[in-house]
């Protein structure tokens, strides 16, 4: 027998679910999946574009009216049939509201309604997003990544609702997706010199919204084949989407081209299989996922949550004294250490063996690549390289400490020393660190 998979896809305002994933649910539609969009808010703070529209800008009963009936019209354009709004009758959730930062991203706006999606606590939004999944029992789930694609809060407490909704589940869902944009994709959707573009009155990007990817793209679907039907969703939500041949604007006009493939990262559950990915990534959001070894489970044997990621934070104060610390720790110990060498005399000749050089070199890129693996962040590590740098200086001026002899010399032994600790830092900066998976 035949599976027919069942895809489930989380966003938190109308139009999110097709300017970001519309390709993805067109193409797996005409595939025969089940699929259902859940919609977390009606989009009730967002700006309007049609001049004869305008009034309905901060009036959220009307504007969320309006949204409803843009995506049930979307919803038709795309071939959904299953459509809801979280909290379904028990419970409404409503637009959180933003505001754009100074780096050009969106933040959390100085005030939201007290129904705002962000002001519930994440345990209650997940657990609507959980009754959802035990009633649809998807095989995969598509939502946000961490960093919400460009910051909007409300699209980051669905990321993080979600992924606390499959650990809450009975259903064990059997993959979870993240939409995840690769940087240079962003930066090719927003060129203004692109073909077409200076048609369509828009104005260019002066600074790329979209933040880098969070996470190994894996998944690269290509849409191409449902660009049509994308492209008439995005007019449906006429209140917050324009449209001028292959190209779309959003409120601040800025326009950028229609995606002809979507991308994605594993947020937990199964993942792609390496084979899959030796050249580049799969191309469908099911690749490798068994459908028939998901829909065989039972739930009361088997509860494990799905293996998930769990995001990097940000380092902390602890991080950069923990970096201190051990910065101060290598630079004496490096510093008192490099200039020691044996000197052995094959066939007669004199021949100097800097094992201290190499021991204190090794002792800078082990406690370096320490921290930036345990932080899976560069600061720290750029911080504790600049402290090494700088007291090993400080140890080389034999006039700015008690005696006269100087630690670090003019030797090469010495300037290979000095520059060590920050040519480690400067490499390691470049190595992407993905963190291993932990469960809950």
């Amino acid at each position: 027998m035949t599976l027919t998979p069942r895809v489930l896809f989380v966003h938190a305002h109308p139009d999110d679910e097709t300017i970001t994933t519309g390709g993805t649910i067109a193409s797996l539609v005409a595939e025969g999946a089940e699929v259902m969009v859940l919609t977390a808010t009606r989009g009730e703070g967002g700006e309007v574009i049609p001049a004869e529209l305008r009034h309905l800008e901060g009036d959220r009963v009307g504007l969320a009216r309006v949204r409803e009936q843009e995506i049930a019209e979307a919803m038709r354009a795309l071939g959904v049939s299953t459509h809801a709004f979280l909290g379904g009758t028990t419970r409404t959730f409503e637009d959180s509201g933003m505001e754009w930062g100074p780096d050009g991203h969106a933040r959390p706006a100085s005030s939201m309604p007290d129904d705002a999606l962000c002001a519930a606590d994440v345990t209650t939004v997940a657990r609507h997003i959980a009754a959802v999944i035990d009633v649809l029992a998807p095989h995969a789930v598509i939502t946000y990544a961490a960093n919400g694609g460009y910051g909007h809060p409300d699209h980051v407490r669905v990321h993080e609702a979600t992924m606390a909704a499959i650990d809450l589940a009975e259903w064990r869902t059997g993959r979870l997706l993240c939409v995840d944009t690769p940087t240079e994709v962003a930066q090719r959707a927003f060129d203004p010199g692109q073909a077409g573009f200076a048609e369509t009155g828009f104005a260019p990007v002066e600074a790329i919204p979209a933040k880098p990817p969070v996470d190994r793209i894996v998944i690269s679907q290509d849409v191409t084949a449902v660009l049509a039907a994308k492209r008439a969703a995005l007019e449906a939500h006429r209140t917050q989407v324009s449209v001028s041949g292959a190209f779309f604007a959003l409120s601040n006009g800025v326009g950028q081209r229609i995606g002809d493939h979507e991308y994605y990262s594993i947020g937990a559950g199964v993942e792609v299989p390496e084979d899959r990915l030796r050249q580049g990534p799969a191309d469908h959001v099911l690749s490798g996922l068994d459908l028939a070894a998901v829909e065989a489970q039972k739930p009361e044997v088997d509860p494990a949550p799905a293996k998930r990621r769990r995001e990097p934070k940000k380092p902390g104060v602890f991080a950069y004294l923990h970096a201190g610390v051990l910065a101060v720790l290598i630079a004496f110990l490096g510093a008192m250490q490099h200039l020691n060498v044996t000197v052995v005399h094959p066939a007669g000749v004199p021949v100097i063996l800097p094992w201290g050089l190499a021991l204190s070199l090794l002792l800078a890129a082990s406690g370096l690549w320490h921290l930036k693996t345990m932080y899976r962040s560069s600061s720290p590590m750029l911080l504790a390289a600049v402290i090494i740098a700088v007291l090993s200086y400080v140890f080389g001026q034999p006039n700015w400490l008690p005696g006269a002899d100087m630690i670090v010399t003019g030797t090469l032994r010495s300037v290979a020393w000095l520059l060590g600790p920050m040519l480690f830092a400067a490499v390691f900066a470049f190595i992407n660190v993905r963190g291993g998976e932990r469960t809950r």
